[in-house]
């Protein structure tokens, strides 16, 4: 991986494709140089905000290993990649 496309933060590195994507493309890191280097502006992988109204944000706890029978989450998607999260699965379907 090109140490100039590390993204700054927590998160993972890599946004590899997963089972539910219907259409996947990368872009290459030559077309990335070339576009540096003719002065052309490259689509990179940013975060995008998406509004969106969700039914509720308050998520039931279903697991004995956390103490509390529900819990709040305001957030669809995020870039953090925590191992432990319970909503990994709902991210890899939304393509986030």
């Amino acid at each position: 991986m090109n140490p100039k496309s590390f993204i700054k933060g927590r998160g993972a590195q890599q946004n590899t494709p997963n089972k539910f994507l219907e259409q996947y493309h990368e872009i290459d890191d030559d077309y990335l140089e070339y576009c540096e280097k003719e002065g052309e502006i490259a689509d990179k992988n940013k975060t995008s905000y998406l509004e969106v109204f969700p039914k509720t944000i308050v998520n039931k706890v279903e697991s004995p290993d956390v103490g509390m029978m529900h819990s709040m989450n305001p957030y669809q998607g995020c870039e953090h990649g925590c191992i432990y999260c319970y909503a990994r699965n709902t991210h890899e379907y939304w393509g986030y």
